[in-house]
């Protein structure tokens, strides 16, 4: 006599297939949706998708990684680690994924190029808290509000060199929404950066927030659903192959 196989052990052998499958996912399999409303509040980003960008990855802390000051003094250096380079009177957003953690972080401008600047900015994180990991000018901290949910910054810099900061670390199904508040001369664009070499370019407009969230890289994604589907399929020819028959 056969014996029937009950459902709860099928889909434990199932979930137990999948993980075998695609492992756990890893910082490196995660990209960044990056969306832009289309006017200031009007909260449109599911219709304003404009790409994905991928965390750059180093196994130094995103302090070190930032390199404040060292070799080009009260400035980023985070090019000679594998970031980004940075841009004469661009805002660069982009993520690390460091040792202590995945960090947001925001570079202004670049050194000696002959002019300064100042910006304010906000971002606002749902469904995580995180902490100041870097302040490029240690006179001009983050503001954090909400217990680890909104970062409110001023920069002011000169000709010698950059602004900007990092927040960190992001953990689970995170959200950022952030916005400048203020800017002058001294930036006149902004873009998400990403870790193989290409951007995002961003509207630079005051009160206009972008949005970014982590989402299953596509590949990881198809995987899951390929594996799911062979495995539900051999569950199903087991039950059946299982059960009494006429």
């Amino acid at each position: 006599m056969r014996r029937r196989i009950a459902w709860s052990t099928v889909a434990a052998l199932l979930l137990a297939g999948v993980v075998s499958l695609v492992g756990v996912p890893s910082a490196e399999a995660i990209l960044v949706e990056v969306s832009q409303e289309t006017s200031a509040g009007a909260g449109d980003f599911n219709s304003n998708v404009l790409g994905y960008i991928a965390p750059y990855s180093t196994t130094l802390t995103t302090a070190a990684f930032y390199q404040y000051d060292s070799p080009i003094g009260s400035s980023y250096n985070g090019e000679n680690n594998g970031g980004p380079v940075p841009v004469s009177e661009l805002s660069q957003v982009f993520l690390v994924n460091a040792s202590d953690g995945l960090s947001l972080v925001i570079v202004h401008d670049n050194p000696d190029d002959g002019s300064g600047g100042r910006t304010q900015t906000r971002w606002d994180l749902v469904g995580d808290t995180a902490a100041q990991r870097v302040a490029d000018d240690p006179a001009e901290p983050l503001t954090v509000g909400g217990g680890g949910t909104q970062f409110d910054s001023t920069t002011n810099w000169l000709a010698c060199c950059t602004d900007g900061y990092a927040i960190g670390s992001l953990d689970g199904p995170w959200t950022l929404f952030g916005q400048f508040l203020a800017f002058d001369d001294g930036i006149d664009a902004w873009q998400a950066s990403d870790k193989d070499g290409h951007h995002i370019v961003l509207a630079l407009i005051l009160l206009h927030r972008i949005r970014l969230r982590q989402v299953p890289e596509p590949a990881t994604s198809a995987l899951l659903v390929a594996g799911l589907v062979g495995l539900a399929g051999a569950a199903w020819r087991a039950r059946a192959a299982a059960s009494p028959r006429d």
